[in-house]
C-alpha cells in the first residue's frame, strides 16, 4: 500500500508541483505614481505567473483588481518573479515604500510565491511598520513540495527545505502591527497558516480542488475575491486564529483538503518522496 501511495504521490508532485506554487517567468516591477493624500492603496503581488508581460499578468488578476477598486482602493502591481524571496522583497519594498508617504493606507494582496516575498518585506525590511493588511491567496507559507522540483536559482526558494522559507518561519512568522489573512481554496496543497499573531483564515470551495489547478484560478474566483475585500475592510470571512510560535511544522500544513487517514498517509509519505537535500 505504501509503495502504491508513494508512486501516486510522486506522479502527483511531478505532474502538478509547479502548479501548486505557480508557474512562469520573471516580470519587471510596475512603476507606481505617488499616492495622493487620502488614497487607500492596495499593492497586488502576483508571484510566479504564466507570462513575462506585465499587461498579460495584470489581465489575469483583473477580476480581483476590479473588485478592490470598486471597494474604494487604488490598485498598484508589484510584479515579483516568485523565484527569489529576498529579491522579491526588495522589489516590493521599492513599490510600497514611496506610496506610504502620502497614502491614507497601504495594504498588500499577494498570490502564491508572491506572498513569501511580501512577508519577507514585512518581517525583515520594515514593511510591518507601514502595511496595514497583508492578504495571502494560496501562499505556501511553510513551503511546498512542488517548489523542491525547481532550480536552486529559479524557484527552489518556495520549497519547504529552502533557507528562505526556514528563515521566514523561525520565531514569530508575522510581525505586527500589520494584520494578516489567508484567503484561498480549501483544496490548496498547503493551508497557508502562520503562527505568533492573530490571523484570519478563510477557506472556500473552488473548482478543481486538490489538483493544483484551483490555485491558478483563485484570483478570478468570485468567493475568494469577495473574501479578500472583506479582509481589506478589516473583517474576516472565516475565523481568526492565534497559534503559539513554532507550534507546527511544514508537514502538518500539507494537503488540508485530503481528510482523515488518507491525508495523514500522504503527509507521512512526503519526506520519503521528496527527501531533504
Amino acid at each position: 500500500m505504501f509503495s502504491g501511495l508513494s508512486r501516486g504521490l510522486t506522479a502527483l508532485l511531478g505532474g502538478l508541483g509547479v502548479a501548486a506554487i505557480g508557474i512562469g517567468t520573471f516580470a519587471a516591477p510596475s512603476s507606481a505614481a505617488p499616492a495622493d493624500p487620502g488614497d487607500r492603496v492596495v499593492v497586488i503581488v502576483p508571484g510566479q505567473q504564466l507570462y513575462a508581460d506585465e499587461e498579460q499578468n495584470e489581465e489575469t488578476f483583473r477580476p480581483l483588481a476590479d473588485a478592490i477598486r470598486s471597494a474604494g482602493h487604488r490598485v498598484v502591481f508589484a510584479h515579483a518573479g516568485g523565484r527569489d524571496v529576498a529579491a522579491d522583497a526588495r522589489l516590493i519594498k521599492g513599490v510600497v515604500d514611496p506610496l506610504t508617504a502620502d497614502a491614507e493606507s497601504v495594504d498588500i494582496v499577494a498570490h502564491s510565491a508572491g506572498g513569501l516575498g511580501a512577508r519577507h518585506y514585512l518581517k525583515f525590511l520594515g514593511g510591518a511598520g507601514v502595511v496595514g493588511e497583508y492578504v495571502a491567496i494560496g501562499t505556501a507559507q511553510y513551503g511546498s513540495p512542488g517548489g523542491c522540483s525547481q532550480p536552486r536559482d529559479g524557484g527552489y526558494d518556495t520549497c519547504m527545505y529552502a533557507d528562505a522559507v526556514k528563515r521566514l518561519n523561525a520565531g514569530p512568522d508575522a510581525p505586527g502591527p500589520t494584520r494578516y489573512s489567508v484567503v484561498q481554496s480549501d483544496g490548496e496543497w498547503t493551508d497557508g497558516r502562520l503562527d505568533g499573531t492573530p490571523q484570519c483564515r478563510a477557506y472556500s470551495p473552488v473548482p478543481l480542488a486538490n489538483t493544483g489547478f484551483d490555485h491558478a484560478i483563485e484570483m478570478r474566483d468570485p468567493t475568494i475575491i469577495s473574501r479578500v475585500v472583506t479582509s481589506l475592510r478589516g473583517g474576516c470571512a472565516g475565523r481568526v486564529v492565534t497559534e503559539p510560535v513554532d507550534s507546527f511544522d511544514w508537514q502538518s500544513t500539507l494537503f488540508p483538503g485530503i481528510p482523515g487517514p488518507a491525508g495523514e498517509a500522504v503527509r507521512d509519505a512526503v519526506p520519503g518522496v521528496v527527501p531533504a537535500p
